[in-house]
């Protein structure tokens, strides 16, 4: 797992979108969904119910984007020291 395909997820959840978080990191929504499913892969887990259109977290998506969040954020504050 790296920071690129947690920041790859975070934008699946919070755009609710494959197609729209590629859009919105320049990237298509078949790349997306390769970084998705290789993140799937490295931690064991599905983080997206696909059986519903929107892209909806499972129990164990909810605690990878809790510690996506706190991840990023210190990322960007060991950046700004």
């Amino acid at each position: 797992m790296d920071l690129s395909q947690l920041e790859v997820f975070m934008a699946v959840a919070e755009e609710k979108s494959f197609s729209r978080a590629g859009t919105r990191l320049n990237r298509t929504q078949a790349a997306i969904s390769q970084a998705v499913k290789k993140l799937e892969e490295d931690i064991g887990e599905t983080l997206f119910d696909r059986s519903v259109k929107e892209g909806k977290l499972t129990d164990a998506g909810h605690v990878l984007f809790n510690y996506a969040v706190q991840l990023l954020n210190t990322r960007s504050e060991a950046q700004l020291a």
